[in-house]
């Protein structure tokens, strides 16, 4: 996915930084388990806070144990026990994955093409194997990203309509951490606006590469911006300030309703501080090197 959705450790609590990392450590694992070591090249700060939503809605807590990193194995870190969401997640993750490394191929430059090709069959096996799990999401994420390069592909120059299939997939992901319909109506509306999020934040990030490469940029053609221009770039981040503002004030406002049983803290500090944070830096252009690509996969963590 894309790698803003993130904690600000600052404003956590050691124990709460605790148990993210534990969540984090634990789904890096779920992936090596089920997909192999080349799985875990898609750990990423998003599908970790979507882990944590969904353990955080499930009425019965698995708990958290000591365990051993196979990159650090001489020392002992906290671990979530073995849990349906981290499954979930891992096979999320590799559908993402698979459309990501896609996307190289046909977007990036040479020698991201090429390792792209190098993983491409792996990925379409993992894909293969995750899709007989998650049939149904599986299909909303070809569909969806079908949409999407047909959007790209009219330079479309509504960035509402630009970000709607982002928001749909991220609404479908959060739907599936409640089996009750009224939790599934307001996750549903909670993911679609976080989708909106990430999107328009990927966009402004990304709006002095795509213009050097040529590439598709909805908050670039709906600002008129055609040539790299510091003045230009700075005027069309800031036009994606509202679009971003009111999301991510729907995306807490639907928190609230939402009946949420631990790591509400973890949560909340997403929410108030770690978003609005990354929004600033990508803003305020300080941000430099980003970790994805708006359509998906292939992330930026290895270490928290």
């Amino acid at each position: 996915m894309f790698g803003y959705v993130k904690v600000y450790q600052p404003e956590l609590k050691m124990g709460e930084f605790e148990q993210y990392r534990g969540i984090y450590c634990s789904l890096c694992k779920t992936l090596g388990k089920r997909y192999g070591f080349t799985a875990q090249m898609t750990l990423s700060y998003d599908m970790t806070f979507l882990a944590v939503l969904h353990m955080a809605l499930t009425e019965e807590c698995t708990g958290f144990k000591k365990g051993r990193c196979p990159y650090n194995p001489l020392k002992k870190r906290t671990c979530c026990n073995h849990n349906a969401a981290l499954d979930f997640c891992a096979d999320a993750a590799m559908l993402l994955a698979y459309h990501k490394t896609k996307d190289t191929i046909a977007d990036d430059r040479f020698f991201k093409r090429l390792t792209a090709k190098l993983l491409l069959p792996i990925m379409r096996r993992n894909r293969r194997r995750a899709a007989r799990r998650l049939p149904e999401l599986n299909q909303l994420i070809e569909q969806e990203m079908l949409c999407q390069r047909e959007l790209e592909k009219k330079k479309t120059t509504s960035v509402d309509l630009a970000a709607e299939p982002t928001a749909q997939m991220l609404s479908a992901l959060c739907c599936e951490a409640s089996n009750n319909e009224k939790q599934k109506r307001i996750l549903s509306r909670f993911g679609y606006c976080l989708g909106r999020v990430v999107y328009f934040m990927d966009a402004a990030d990304d709006l002095e590469d795509d213009l050097k490469n040529g590439s598709y940029n909805p908050i670039a053609l709906s600002q008129g911006v055609e040539t790299v221009n510091n003045e230009k770039i700075r005027s069309a981040r800031q036009s994606a300030e509202w679009l971003l503002n009111a999301s991510v004030a729907e995306c807490k406002a639907a928190y609230e309703l939402l009946n949420v049983h631990r790591f509400d803290g973890i949560l909340r500090n997403v929410l108030e501080w770690g978003i609005p944070g990354m929004q600033k830096q990508v803003l305020s252009g300080e941000r430099k090197k980003k970790p994805s690509h708006r359509s998906g996969g292939l992330n930026d963590a290895k270490s928290v």
